[in-house]
């Protein structure tokens, strides 16, 4: 038979000769949530140098990897805080958004520049497979805080799409601080009703929301859940508010007569073919009027357009965002999503500043390739376009690649303070003698002469190259861009960079349309709700994931193809 457990009673508690008092409220003990953080880097740090052997190093790696993530998402927590805390403050005391003596949070940007974490994995469930449908019979749901809504939508339940002004948040009497508020906070269907309402979000506002959903992407990944609707649906506002801070600044354009090459006899298509073979022919080629455009829908007008200030510095900062010196989306795994979400929305502006220059809808316009380029003094170009090199040579986009219908190149740093040389020039046919000559302003004279200076006692091989040419070089400059058709009418160059390294990222995109039936051959076409546009960044962009190299082509071509879908609320698909 079975042993009957016997009962024992518990021992009784040793009463101390003297109690301690407890310690008063009025002094609490404050501990500095990034104490810890620094405590477990500096602990793994010191394992790692104490370490005998490379192998005892190498196995030190994921600890010290996980402790600065660890300490990566408790900075950035702090900031966001402190931020919010500061606002707060402000409007408690009165201040007014519009007036000179206005007190606001310092964009996340101007702060002191964070360390981005390692990310790890995502959950690769969809919402709906997570959570099941709201029954109709539900009971009513009580009413909601306005800073509340976005998070007390079930998770199924589609959510306000951009420009669809959400119908149960009471918006009467809020501001542009109460915007700003919301945008640090996330609250992207607060932030939906003030927009629509007619309040636009400074560029400020836009910084913090920028952070507020790289905090969101960072959250979700640490808790290893699926992306909330909410990160596409402040992208997209981040997007529009972009585009109109850009169309503020100054812009440099020049109408130019859009070229294609002229092979219409025996005489032109040798020399097409002669370029084939020899770069250096590329300029003989015989050009008439017209834009090619093959396959696509292009504007007849062709340009350049020169943005001095198309990203800021702290957007071209490669302390805050240091993978993009060497970004490629075929490569994410190991890259911090405040990286791939940046290189990523300064795609986005070249793509919708394409748009408004030539007056193009959105959705005809695609990337169809970017990356970052880095040149090096002193080195030679291997493989493809994004492998170091110090120039260069004389080249048309579209003759590059046939779909290239549109150029951008972004720079990340200044000639004269991180390198010498690498000028982008625009090489063109020379006019005719009589017509420069009525031409040109003494300026511009004054500045050929200058550009012309170091050529004086160039080579035969400069001097060829210069002959019966007209060059337009541009100064690459921090957080500047350079825009243009991608027809013969734009021949250009990079001259050799004499020392230091350049860093740019050149973007090309298309107005060829993607045939419906590739949509149809994905695992998951194009997006029905908010939910699938968050769940196509994920899958397609954020889920740091490792992948062959057949993976990771595929995921980039799908990523291109939807770029627009992922990029614009559901109303403009």
């Amino acid at each position: 038979s079975p042993v009957k457990p016997v009962a024992v009673a518990p021992p009784k508690p040793s009463v101390p000769a003297s109690i301690p008092a407890p310690i008063s409220p009025a002094t609490p003990i404050e501990c500095d949530p990034m104490d810890g953080s620094i405590a477990c880097i500096e602990a793994v740090l010191k394992m790692y140098k104490e370490a005998a052997t490379p192998a005892e190093r190498e196995a030190m790696l994921i600890p010290l990897r996980e402790a600065l993530m660890a300490a990566a998402g408790t900075s950035n927590k702090v900031i966001a805080e402190q931020q919010l805390a500061a606002h707060k403050a402000a409007l408690a005391g009165g201040a007014s958004s519009s007036g000179a003596a206005a007190v606001t949070a310092k964009p996340v940007s101007e702060m002191s520049e964070p360390v981005m974490g390692f990310p790890t994995s995502y959950a690769v469930a969809k919402p709906e497979e997570m959570v099941a449908p709201v029954a109709a019979s539900a009971p009513s749901v009580p009413a909601t805080p306005v800073a509340s809504v976005a998070k007390a939508q079930p998770l199924n339940m589609p959510m306000p799409s951009v420009h669809s002004p959400p119908t149960n948040v009471d918006i009467s009497g809020l501001t542009s601080d109460d915007l700003r508020i919301a945008a640090s906070e996330m609250d992207a269907t607060t932030v939906t009703a003030l927009i629509t309402s007619g309040l636009e979000m400074d560029e400020e506002t836009t910084d913090l929301a920028f952070w507020a959903v790289v905090q969101a992407v960072d959250d979700a990944e640490a808790q290893d859940k699926p992306l909330p609707a909410s990160v596409p649906q402040m992208l997209h506002h981040i997007f529009d508010a972009d585009l109109k801070h850009l169309l503020t600044r100054e812009k440099i354009s020049k109408n130019v007569t859009c070229m294609q090459p002229d092979d219409t006899d025996e005489k032109g298509a040798a020399l097409r073919m002669n370029y084939i073979f020899d770069d250096s022919s590329h300029k003989d080629l015989p050009l008439k009027e017209g834009r090619r455009c093959e396959g696509g829908s292009c504007c007849e007008a062709c340009s350049r357009n020169i943005f001095p200030t198309f990203a800021s510095r702290a957007e071209t900062s490669l302390t805050t965002f240091p993978e993009i010196a060497s970004f490629t989306f075929n490569e994410l795994a190991t890259v911090s999503a405040a990286s791939i979400l940046h290189f990523t929305r300064l795609i986005e502006r070249v793509r919708r500043t394409i748009a408004h220059e030539y007056g193009l809808p959105l959705k005809t316009i695609l990337p169809l390739q970017a990356y970052s380029r880095k040149y090096v003094a002193g080195t030679t170009q291997k493989g493809g376009g994004g492998g170091e090199g110090d120039f260069v040579t004389l080249h048309t986009d579209e003759a590059t690649h046939t779909g290239y219908h549109y150029s951008c190149v972004i720079y990340l740093n200044s000639q004269g303070e991180e390198f010498t040389g690498g000028d982008f020039v625009f090489n063109d046919p020379a006019p005719k003698k009589d017509e420069s000559e009525t031409s040109k302003t003494d300026e511009e004279e004054e500045e050929e002469e200058e550009y012309y200076e170091p050529y004086r006692y160039a080579s035969i091989e400069d001097e060829i190259r210069r002959a019966g040419r007209e060059l337009t070089p541009f100064h690459p400059s921090r957080g500047a861009a350079v825009i243009f058709s991608s027809g013969w009418e734009n021949m250009h160059e990079v001259e050799r960079v004499t020392s230091g390294v350049r860093y740019a990222v050149p973007c090309f995109f298309t107005t060829c349309p993607v045939p419906e039936a590739a949509y149809d051959q994905m695992v998951a076409g194009k997006p029905k709700t908010d939910e699938d546009i968050a769940d196509d960044w994920l899958h397609l962009l954020l889920a740091h994931r490792e992948e062959s190299p057949l993976e990771s082509t595929g995921r980039v071509k799908e990523l291109l193809m939807k770029w627009h879908y992922m990029c614009t609320p559901l109303s403009e698909h």
